[in-house]
Order: structure tokens, then C-alpha cells, then sequence
């Protein structure tokens, strides 16, 4: 096993690139494994984005070149949801179930899970981009409560946002999978709006073999707090 490489899910998920496959681990025999396999299943909970009571999301997962989809559904979009008073602030449930199962020889280019929240603006016309986001997969297994922070894209001036918001067009990117790259990120401007909760169940197969140190399984626990802040674990 490389010490090299050893606790690289331990860095931030952009720095997985640098946890590439090192050259100078020994090949595997024929009879060795050469990948490994990531497991993701769990289901997209409910979003929050204040102002805007009925909502859809389509997401799409997003991967490196070495990275290939075995089964599972790599997109998908789920049911117009409508918030209720059943929850006090004010998200809509979706609970809709995502399952995708990956292979790949190299962590590098970690799946990630894309979404793309659509919904009415305050004049009621349909299917108005809301908020994107992108999340990589939890690098621990286990089972994993994530909040996304979406945000949507601005006009480059203050008369096209007018203009945008009167003729109910507003910028949208052309790529679905944009938020989930690096590139042209720095002239893009866009405001934060809205987040998305998400329930993920991962299981990472064969990565020890390949002489990755891969951390125990995650034990989701519970915690309450009291009226006076301290929290009980």
C-alpha cells in the first residue's frame, strides 16, 4: 500500500485530482483486481427557496473520463411538489430515489451530483430556473444527510436583469453540467438562492485493494437540542 496516498479522503473533494493513480505503485498481477466500485443510492428530499411554493429538480450525475456508469439511473427529474403547512419552513418534499453504481480505475474526477431546481416566478409562469448546485459523493460510506447551496445566474447588467425579470427569461446555462466544471467559473455572475437536502447511502468496493486507504463506514447519529443551545450528541 502507498503511505502517499494514504487518508486522501480526508482532503477537500476538489483536491481529489491530486490523489491520482501514482505511477509508482506496483502494476496489479492478472489475476488482480483493477477497479473498484462506488455505490450511491438515497433519494432527493425537499427543497427550500423562499418566495416559491412549487417546485421540480432534475438532477444528473456528473464524472472523469475514467469513470463509467454500471447501472442505476445516471438522470433523472422528479415530481411538481407543492409546500403545505405540515412543514413550518416552508421546503417542498420531494423524497424522490436516486441509485447509480460507478466503476473506475482512478479517483480522479469523483462523481458528483448535479441539480437544477425549476418552479413559477411571482407572476405564476412555469418552469423558471430557481437555483444549481453540485455536490461530489461523501467519500466515507455510510449514510449521509447533505444540504446543497444552490444559486442562479445573473444578467452582466442591471438592464438586462430588468429586462430578464419583465420578459420572464431569465439566464439559464446552456450546459447542464456547467455547475459541476471549473471552467469559465470566473466570469459567470450569479447569486445564492435556495438549498436542496438530499439523503445518500454510499458503499465503496475494492479501493483497499488497489492500495487506497479507505475510512470506516459512517454511523449516522442522532442529536438534540435543547432551548438553551447545548447540544447532546
Amino acid at each position: 500500500r502507498n503511505p502517499a496516498l494514504r487518508g486522501w479522503w480526508l482532503n477537500d473533494p476538489s483536491a481529489i485530482a491530486h490523489a491520482l493513480c501514482n505511477p509508482t505503485m506496483a502494476a496489479p498481477s492478472a489475476g488482480q483486481q483493477r477497479y473498484f466500485n462506488v455505490m450511491a443510492t438515497g433519494q432527493i428530499e425537499s427543497g427550500r427557496f423562499e418566495g416559491n411554493s412549487s417546485l421540480y429538480c432534475r438532477y444528473v450525475f456528473s464524472c472523469g473520463e475514467d469513470w463509467s456508469v454500471m447501472c442505476g439511473v445516471e438522470e433523472g427529474i422528479t415530481q411538481m411538489a407543492s409546500s403545505s403547512g405540515s412543514t413550518a419552513n416552508g421546503s417542498v418534499v420531494w423524497n424522490f430515489p436516486i441509485d447509480a453504481t460507478f466503476r473506475s480505475t482512478c479517483p480522479h474526477g469523483w462523481p458528483q451530483l448535479v441539480l437544477s431546481v425549476y418552479g413559477e416566478d411571482y407572476f405564476g409562469r412555469p418552469d423558471m430556473i430557481l437555483g444549481y448546485g453540485a455536490v461530489h459523493l461523501p467519500l466515507t460510506p455510510g449514510r449521509h444527510r447533505v444540504t446543497v447551496r444552490t444559486f442562479r445566474p445573473l444578467a452582466s447588467s442591471l438592464l438586462g436583469r430588468l429586462q430578464s425579470w419583465l420578459n420572464g427569461m431569465r439566464p439559464e446555462f446552456i450546459e447542464s453540467l456547467f455547475p459541476a466544471k471549473g471552467e469559465g467559473r470566473e466570469v459567470t455572475r450569479v447569486q445564492s438562492f435556495g438549498s436542496v437536502s438530499l439523503v445518500l447511502d454510499v458503499a465503496i468496493q475494492g479501493m483497499e485493494q488497489l492500495g487506497y486507504a479507505v475510512p470506516p463506514p459512517r454511523a449516522e447519529g442522532v442529536r438534540l437540542i435543547d432551548p438553551l443551545a447545548a447540544t447532546i450528541s
